[in-house]
């Protein structure tokens, strides 16, 4: 019924691809989709993230050495130029067709059991959450694209989805151009679990859905946010995710804006 519905809203009002502009059925043409970078083999086991070919550990070189909050972290695309001109229009323009559009492309992608996402046969999710947006951020951007990711998610896999479990309990400054160290404090603290779910969570694991995955600052104070209330853990899934290879000094224009196997997402 919900692809019915979308197809007699196309016919209607013809959609325009995000990158190029041309009008057709999608919010983001074949021949532009074809620029987007899937996170495919050979990828971090932990965060998720593209590696060199040429570093032997199942981790990547910012992984190795510390800890990155999340119990495992996976994304679908790397945040290449394409990347960031589609996450650009779908956060700060509010165009959620296009963000509906990632997310499915990548869904198709990914298994339909939660276990096989993240490579452990065992695993038993209770909830999938997204990353919170403070009350009055979502009152001046009108929606949170990490709850639109993590609802095309549920509809895939089946999964509860859980709106009110996390909650943002201030708001912070933007994390473009802060370093590691900093984008880290500046989350430190900043989410909990909602009141109404304290007492339920204990020994339950969660997948938290954010829509870039840049240094895993934000994923790991949500995990620690459900640790410290009794949870017994989280995974990550992104929509993208940087490219751990680049530069720093190249980081700071490809982090864009704000802010693991099979490929993903």
């Amino acid at each position: 019924m919900k692809q019915l519905l979308r197809r007699m809203v196309q016919l209607l009002l013809p959609a325009r691809c995000s990158a190029c502009q041309r009008t057709g059925p999608d919010a983001l043409c074949e021949e532009c989709s074809r620029e987007l970078e899937l996170v495919i083999p050979r990828y971090c086991l932990r965060c998720g993230r593209r590696r060199s070919t040429h570093y032997t550990s199942p981790d990547c070189s910012e992984c190795h050495d510390r800890e990155i909050g999340v119990l495992r972290s996976r994304s679908g695309y790397i945040y290449n130029a394409l990347g960031r001109q589609l996450l650009a229009d779908f956060k700060f323009n509010g165009n959620l067709a296009v963000g509906q559009e990632l997310a499915e492309r990548a869904l198709l992608r990914i298994p339909v059991r939660a276990a096989r996402i993240f490579d452990e046969p065992q695993l038993r999710i209770a909830a999938i959450l997204p990353v919170p947006l403070h009350p009055s951020r979502r009152r001046e951007r009108r929606f949170n694209q990490s709850e639109l990711l993590a609802r095309v998610l549920a509809d895939h896999t089946g999964l509860p989805l859980r709106t009110d479990l996390l909650v943002r309990t201030r708001e912070t400054p933007t994390q473009v151009g802060l370093t590691q160290a900093q984008r880290h404090s500046n989350v430190s603290g900043a989410f909990d679990v909602g009141e109404q779910w304290r007492l339920r969570i204990s020994g339950e694991t969660y997948i938290v859905v954010d829509d870039l995955l840049t240094t895993g600052s934000t994923l790991a104070a949500c995990a620690r946010a459900l640790r410290r209330r009794g949870a017994a853990g989280a995974y990550g899934l992104t929509l993208f995710s940087t490219n751990p290879l680049v530069h720093p000094a190249e980081r700071l224009a490809e982090d864009g804006f704000h802010n693991v196997p099979p490929p993903l997402l």
